[in-house]
């Protein structure tokens, strides 16, 4: 299982994470910071590290053959061109 840390002193709360996630895998916390909430549906996509502008995560325990960085917004314009 991927073990995902967060540098609460590095996040900026900008919830680029919590957006781009396509397992829902965090939420921001009362400080608005993010917090892993559903670690175990994480896939290790890694879209969450690419995005963050802080990298202010680490994962843990993956071994990544290829990034499967997944950009919503320029999925949705190939989806309109196409």
């Amino acid at each position: 299982m991927v073990k995902i840390e967060i540098d609460k002193e590095a996040c900026v709360g900008c919830a680029s994470c919590v957006e781009d996630c396509p397992n829902d895998v965090y939420e921001m916390d009362d400080d608005w910071k993010t917090k892993v909430v559903k670690e175990e549906d994480c896939m290790a996509c890694l879209s969450c590290h690419e995005i963050c502008p802080a990298q202010a995560m680490e994962h843990k325990d993956i071994h990544v053959a290829k990034r499967l960085y997944i950009d919503r917004d320029v999925n949705d314009v190939i989806s309109k061109i196409v």
